[in-house]
Formats: C-alpha cells, structure tokens, sequence
C-alpha cells in the first residue's frame, strides 16, 4: 500500500509560488517531511528572493518546474 503525499510529508508549510514564466508569485500552501535526526529546523522571519530567482521563476534558463517556490532566506530563527 502506497502513502499519500501528506502522509510521506506530513508538515504543513506555506509560500509564494510562481506557477507559470509569468514572474507572478502567489499563495502556495504544500507539504514537506518531517525533520530527521541529521537536520536542522529554521523558522523563517523574512525572506526575499535573488536575481538568479527572478531568471528561474521566468525559465530563462529553459529548466524550472513549475509551481516553484524560490527561497532566498534572510533572517532565520533556529527552532527547538
């Protein structure tokens, strides 16, 4: 019997998501996996994103996968 993605990634997480080559970001609410012994966990303050960011959320590059959520951290909490 197969898991469903929420039962394999089962933690709650929300961000914005560009969708399409657009360079519109919106609500994305999704899943990731639990942390493992070898991982560390950071609750995020505030983020931005690059200008790497930008070329992927385009498909300049001609590679991303959409939806995408770009991540450029810039004050971090650790969570215990």
């Amino acid at each position: 019997m197969t898991n469903t993605a929420e039962e394999q990634h089962p933690v709650k997480a929300f961000g914005w998501a560009a969708n399409d080559s657009s360079g519109y970001l919106s609500p994305f609410n999704f899943f990731k996996r639990e942390t493992g012994d070898e991982d560390v966990r950071f609750k995020v303050l505030y983020y931005g994103i690059c200008h790497s960011d930008l070329h992927s959320i385009k498909n300049e590059l001609g590679n991303s996968i959409y939806p995408m959520v770009p991540r450029y951290a810039s004050l971090i909490h650790p969570s215990f």
